[in-house]
């Protein structure tokens, strides 16, 4: 009886490192060995929301441990592009003022993305969202951006618009999707891609920009904010196709709990992974397909989606963090003309934030 037991918990054990399902070749865009004898494995990501239905929304617990602030965006141009975004949103709104300096919700980073409406083209509805993906004429933008020079349609290979259309592509500037190379088809991302790449024997992999990883260019669009990142690498998560170097459950609560958001990588899809709870070794997540919380079990699978990594990115600490100083007011009289329109008070310089108060003193 004693050996029938051993056995029982010796295979529950096991089953989590042996069994886990392998990535589908349709998602895999090579693999190689380096120049240290690491295979390495470039996974392309081109999720987007489901057509009929969603995943259940989830409320927290006592022991449920959540990062506040964190916003929740419809998937706008690439699941992958769209996480980021959240990402940036959510250091945008703690101690990096500087990611997002557009005029929605007075120049911060707001928790959903309704109020930048949709857009149709080619016949989709697509939700937009300047953060993971610039446009022309949205946010206040003059010129041509992500969208106009890299969208056709979902899944579409063809050459970018801006490719067929002779014309110069913009700069990268402030979006997500630029520097991930999400929707570029000069890069052999569809549109709706992204492309990460691993070590597969679960070890950190540090991209340098010679593959177009996805993950590094996230690390050059914080850069290009003014924020300098200490730690980025994409990690395959532990025991999956039996690895026992990979990232653990461990590993993702110590992130949480110092205030950083983690990608969550599902075969065929990215999602923000934004906190935890113990029991069940449950993860809370915005899956990009609305603005709710989501959950999923570390290492099982979401929607069907098995869970194979993860992308971490850590910004150095910020010395100068947006002040709680009013810095701007504006002052009307009798009829509330709305934010903006107000007569402005000399502000003080030097701090990114604004402040603004309407009538009665309600603060935006």
């Amino acid at each position: 009886m004693k050996k029938f037991l051993f056995i029982i918990l010796f295979l529950g054990n096991f089953f989590p490192i042996a069994l886990q399902a392998q990535i589908d070749e349709k998602y895999i865009v090579k693999k190689y060995i380096d120049g240290y004898g690491k295979e390495i494995i470039g996974i392309r990501v081109p999720g987007k929301p489901p057509d009929h239905y969603r995943m259940p929304v989830v409320t927290s617990d006592k022991g449920s441990v959540i990062l506040p602030n964190v916003p929740g965006y419809d998937w706008s141009f690439g699941c992958s592009a769209t996480s980021a975004a959240m990402l940036a949103g959510y250091y945008d709104r703690t101690n990096y003022p500087d990611i997002y300096s557009g005029p929605a919700n007075g120049g911060i980073a707001p928790l959903d993305n309704s109020i930048w409406g949709t857009i149709t083209i080619n016949g989709e509805v697509r939700s937009q969202c300047p953060i993971s993906a610039t446009r022309l004429g949205v946010d206040g933008r003059t010129g041509r951006g992500h969208v106009d020079d890299y969208w056709i349609a979902y899944n579409s290979a063809a050459d970018d618009p801006y490719i067929t259309n002779g014309w110069i592509q913009h700069d990268y500037d402030e979006c997500t999707g630029d520097y991930m190379k999400t929707n570029q088809s000069v890069f052999n991302n569809a549109d709706g891609s992204t492309t990460f790449w691993y070590n597969t024997d679960g070890s950190p992999y540090i991209g340098d920009g010679s593959n177009n990883d996805g993950l590094f260019g996230l690390k050059q669009f914080f850069e290009s904010k003014g924020y300098e990142i200490t730690t980025y690498y994409n990690q395959l998560i532990y025991g999956y196709e039996g690895n026992t170097s990979g990232f653990t459950f461990a590993q993702y609560k110590e992130q949480i709990e110092t205030g950083r958001p983690v990608l969550i990588q599902v075969q065929g899809h990215t999602m923000l992974g934004f906190g935890y709870n113990d029991a069940g070794n449950i993860i809370y997540l915005h899956d990009t397909w609305d603005y709710q919380t989501h959950e999923m079990t570390w290492g099982g699978l979401y929607d069907g989606m098995q869970q194979y990594g993860v992308g971490i990115i850590e910004l150095q600490q910020n010395l100068n963090p947006p002040s709680t100083n009013i810095y701007r007011l504006e002052y009307f009289l009798d009829t509330d003309p709305g934010f903006g329109n107000g007569t402005i008070l000399s502000p003080l310089a030097d701090i990114p934030k604004e402040i603004r108060f309407a009538k009665n003193s309600d603060l935006n």
